[in-house]
């Protein structure tokens, strides 16, 4: 079994897909005040429906009803090779991640990421559900995750619920760096400068493992940030 650090990065879904699921914009709901002028009014309300659709949009990337896997960045403790799959077609993106996941003798390798039994697995599951395809057998354990699916933010929170805290806080807490960018502008920035893109998955992921090593979870128990070999 290995140890894979994963982090997924998400983004609206395209063209009919997201003009289906939003909902219409409705002028009646602008204020415009006491505008006479038809040009002014003209432009503020093309301005709340340009945010309109800007808001929906970035919402739309948290929620695998209205919003797709863009890229998904992986790192093994063994080499510390790093690698992104992000295709164009979502399905073959999904696949190939399960494929990684998947171990000898029907196993699933150690996945270890962060927030992520709340939002990237059940993200991935969901969409995987959507296309059809068929996922590693053990991943879930009845309503739990399994012991292979590692939550650093669970680890963090150490049984509190209410303990806070991001991947960039706490990796800036450790004294391990931080992100390099804005999540919520990682499927532009995927569409207009993939090198770039690349950098800020690499980082996300780079970082999950420092905090991975501190933190002494399962598979990487007694590994110091210096070790990893990043």
């Amino acid at each position: 079994m290995q140890t894979i650090f994963f982090d997924i990065e998400t983004g609206a879904l395209a063209g009919s897909e997201i003009a289906a699921v939003m909902p219409p914009f409705d002028p009646a709901e602008v204020k415009t005040g006491n505008l006479k002028d038809p040009d002014k009014i003209a432009a503020k309300l093309a301005e709340a429906e340009a945010n309109h659709r800007r808001d929906f949009i970035e919402r739309a990337a948290l929620d695998p009803l209205t919003g797709r896997v863009v890229a998904i960045g992986l790192m093994y403790l063994a080499s510390g090779r790093f690698e992104v799959i992000g295709h164009d077609d979502e399905a073959q993106t999904l696949r190939d991640f399960w494929a990684a996941c998947r171990g000898e003798m029907g196993r699933v390798h150690q996945m270890v990421g962060f927030n992520t039994h709340q939002f990237d697995l059940p993200f991935l599951v969901r969409r995987s559900w959507k296309h059809r395809i068929e996922m590693p057998y053990g991943i879930r354990r009845g309503r739990w995750w399994s012991d292979e699916m590692v939550d650093l933010r669970d680890e963090w929170q150490l049984g509190d619920r209410q303990s806070r805290g991001s991947l960039d806080s706490i990796a800036k807490h450790l004294g391990l760096g931080g992100k390099t960018g804005d999540g919520k502008a990682f499927a532009e920035l995927w569409r207009t400068d993939r090198k770039q893109a690349t950098a800020y998955l690499h980082n996300d992921v780079e970082l999950t493992a420092r905090v991975a090593g501190v933190l002494g979870v399962t598979g990487v128990l007694g590994v110091v940030p210096d070790d990893l070999g990043f």
